[in-house]
Order: C-alpha cells, then sequence, then structure tokens
C-alpha cells in the first residue's frame, strides 16, 4: 500500500521525501504537496531539524496554523447532529480504518436522554464555570504585573496561566456547538501559533486597547499569544526583556480572552448572538432540537468528540512533533507545558466517556454505563486503557520540548502516542457503531 506524505513550505520549510528519489520543491507560499511514497522506500527527514530546534511551518493568520487538518482551534470541530469531534483530521492513520458492524435489538440502542443531559449539567457547565473562573483570575493576575513588572506578579501571572490550561484542555472532547459554529475555540486558542503574528502587532504602532485585540485575527489572541509574550519563544524570558509595549499588549489582551472564555460559558447556558442556548438544543435532541433530529445524534456527537480528541492527540500533536522532529509543533512549546496539555486531553476523553467533571464520582448516566450495558468487557477495557495512557504520557520524560530528540526518550514517547491511538481505534471501531442505530 502507498503512503501519502504531505509537506509544508514556508517560514522554516520542512519536507518528507523517499531516499533516492529527486526533491521537487514547491514554490514559496504554497501549503501543500502530496507526495506517493512506497512503503518498501525509507523516509528520512531532509535538510531540517538536524539539532532538534523548533522550526516555523506554514502557520498563523485568521482560522488559525494550517498545519494539515488544523484550522483554528481544536479537535471537536466537526458539523452538528452527530458530525461533530472530528477535529485533528490531519493525523491519519497509515493503515485504513474498519469500522465493526453492529446490530442492537431496539431495547440497546442509544435512547437514554438522561445521558445527554447529564453530559451538559454535570460535565461541559462546570468544566466551562471552572474555565471562567480561571480566566478572570489570568486577567487580574495580569493587570497586576503590568502595573507592577516584578518577579513575583510576573510569576503569579505565569502559574496562572498554566492553571487555565487545564480546564481548557480538559474540555476538548466537546469542542462542538458554539465552540466551532461561533468560532469560540479558535478565539481562545489557534494553534500552532507563529509568533511573527504577534511580533507584527508590537510594531504596529497601534494602540493597542481591548477593543483594538478584539478585532484582531486569531493567531494574535488567546492562549497561545499571551503565553509567547509572558514567557518567551523556549520558557526563558526574563523580567527584563518585557518591553512597555509588550506590557500594553498583555493589558489589552487578558480581558479580552476573559471575555471569549465567558462567552463560551454563556453560549451554552443563556445563549448569546441571537444563538438560544445550546444546552437546550442538546439536551432535547429527538424532542424539538433544530441541530439534532434524534437522541442518537447528540450520543453520537459525545461519542466523535472523543474520537476527535483522541486523534488529535495521537496523530496530530505528538504525531507531527515526532514525526518532523521539530518542537515546534508541541502546542504549549513557549511554557514547555505540552506534556500537561496531553494529560488534560487524556482526562477530556475520559470526562466525556464518564459523563462528569474530573472524575467527580457523580455516578450519574454516562455513556460508559450505556456500552457496559452492552458489553461490559468493552467498557472495562476502555477505562482500564484510559489509566494506562495517562500513565504512559505521565512518564514521558519531561519537558518534552527538551526531551522529543532525545533517544532515551523514545520509548515513553512511542508508548504513549501508541496507547493514545489504540483508544482513537477503540472508540471509532467499535463504540460509534454502537450509537449509530
Amino acid at each position: 500500500m502507498n503512503q501519502k506524505l504531505k509537506f509544508w513550505t514556508g517560514i522554516g520549510t520542512y519536507t518528507l521525501v523517499s531516499v533516492g528519489m529527486p526533491l521537487a520543491l514547491s514554490e514559496a507560499g504554497v501549503a501543500e504537496e502530496m507526495l506517493e511514497i512506497s512503503n518498501e522506500t525509507p523516509a528520512v527527514l531532509v535538510g531540517q531539524n538536524n539539532a532538534c530546534v523548533a522550526i516555523a511551518v506554514e502557520g498563523g493568520g485568521e482560522g488559525g496554523a494550517e498545519v494539515e487538518g488544523e484550522e483554528g482551534g481544536e479537535g471537536g470541530e466537526g458539523g452538528e447532529g452527530g458530525e461533530g469531534g472530528e477535529g485533528g483530521e490531519g493525523g491519519e492513520s497509515a493503515e485504513p480504518s474498519f469500522t465493526t458492524r453492529v446490530f442492537l435489538p431496539p431495547m440497546q440502542r442509544f435512547r437514554d436522554p438522561q445521558i445527554v443531559a447529564n453530559f451538559a449539567d454535570q460535565l461541559v457547565i462546570p468544566n466551562y464555570e471552572v474555565l471562567t473562573e480561571a480566566s478572570g483570575e489570568l486577567e487580574a493576575d495580569i493587570a497586576a504585573f503590568v502595573s507592577n513588572p516584578t518577579t513575583a506578579t510576573l510569576e503569579m501571572a505565569r502559574e496562572t496561566w498554566l492553571e487555565a490550561r487545564a480546564p481548557w484542555e480538559q474540555s476538548e472532547a466537546f469542542a462542538f456547538g458554539p465552540a466551532a459554529f461561533l468560532g469560540l475555540d479558535a478565539e481562545l486558542d489557534d494553534w500552532p501559533l507563529n509568533e511573527v503574528d504577534v511580533i507584527a502587532v508590537l510594531e504596529s504602532g497601534d494602540a493597542l486597547t481591548p477593543d483594538y485585540v478584539d478585532g484582531l485575527q486569531t493567531s494574535q489572541k488567546g492562549f497561545h499569544a499571551i503565553g509567547f509574550l509572558l514567557f518567551g519563544t523556549d520558557n526563558d524570558k526574563m523580567l527584563s526583556d518585557f518591553t512597555e509595549r509588550e506590557l500594553e499588549y498583555l493589558a489589552a489582551i487578558a480581558p479580552v480572552f476573559d471575555q471569549t472564555a465567558n462567552d463560551l460559558l454563556l453560549s451554552w447556558t443563556e445563549g448569546i448572538d441571537g444563538n438560544p442556548a445550546f444546552r437546550d438544543e442538546f439536551i432535547n435532541a429527538g424532542e424539538g432540537s433544530n441541530i439534532y433530529p434524534t437522541l442518537q445524534s447528540a450520543g453520537e456527537e459525545i461519542v466523535q468528540g472523543i474520537i476527535g480528541i483522541l486523534d488529535e492527540l495521537g496523530n496530530v500533536k505528538i504525531g507531527e512533533a515526532v514525526a518532523a522532529q521539530n518542537p515546534f509543533l508541541l502546542e504549549s512549546r513557549f511554557s514547555q507545558s505540552s506534556l500537561q496539555d496531553f494529560s488534560n486531553n487524556l482526562l477530556s476523553a475520559q470526562n466525556a466517556y464518564l459523563g462528569e467533571f474530573s472524575a467527580s464520582g457523580s455516578g450519574a448516566e454516562s455513556l460508559s454505563d450505556f456500552v457496559a450495558a452492552i458489553d461490559p468487557a468493552l467498557d472495562a477495557e476502555i477505562q482500564e486503557r484510559m489509566q494506562v495512557a495517562l500513565t504512559n504520557i505521565e512518564a514521558i520524560p519531561g519537558p518534552i520540548e527538551n526531551t522529543l530528540c532525545n533517544t532515551d526518550a523514545q520509548p515513553q514517547i512511542s508508548a504513549a502516542q501508541d496507547s493514545v491511538l489504540e483508544l482513537f481505534d477503540i472508540f471509532e471501531q467499535r463504540v460509534l457503531p454502537l450509537v449509530q442505530q
């Protein structure tokens, strides 16, 4: 079977080619081109990254960097009505996936509205409430740093940024609904960030106000723009490195970020921009919802969200950085906290499966209960494999921004990626068919 390997051109071009194959580079600015390479011909990285340093790839601009499959923000960004959760499609498996056909009797099919209601009330809304609390604290701590730039206030702002990342990354399994169709995911977390976009704002001479920042493209605001300003390119920014212009940018960007986080919560609980509360649309699936015509379509949305974040984590966030041996492709490279993002993404999938925020033990009905009623062994396998995957990620020597190309760390990185992709296959091939009836 032939593999299709892709290369990007732009800032810091990197290319995958096969040994002995002539290299035909595309013109500058072309986003990507396909090369057909036989499995029998070994692929090597050409002309880049022998030192394993961060090399920028084509990216930035409205809607996100053009890393394959990324369109601003992250997983779970497909259409509604059971088609969500397809973000991170760039990480394609080398082998085609085959979905097992399952035929369930009517009494076993996904028809429990309580699972859908619990998903919204026990997971999504509590998660976003924690996010908005953290975003408000981040705004306050950035304001404190800007007004009094000291080592202590800088460290507090950085720590609060890291704390805010946790609930956000744990929400990635349900980045459907308003996060996708209102663009709130991209507003908060456009990635990868090309720092050139942020530098352009600093060099623009424009007055930096919240209204001005609100009108910028997504690559110039959100988590990663703030992270770049706070941490520098390699988590090595000194207090003396901050300019007045950077402080002005931070002061303007923080309230915009906080408002966006609050808009995301409100989009579920009350509705924004003339849209009804998305919670109502979701929990009323099959009972008058304009988005989910059947209860089964809402159940499929939950599963697709889990599939989306597992695909993105295994194939994109870990996979692309490993394949390119390029720390630039690690999500939180500025703060060197990508490993924490990986763990929180896995927790996001686990929370979505258990239907509760951070394994609170609420005992509410969930997707796990649905699967267990049909196949107890499958439910037990999923829960065990999730714990294994979390353990494997935690075993990666950190920060991965420094150990990505370390030969000694490769077994742990590979084990973590493999365990995530095994879960991805299980949900795609064995769980998804259960709700598609």
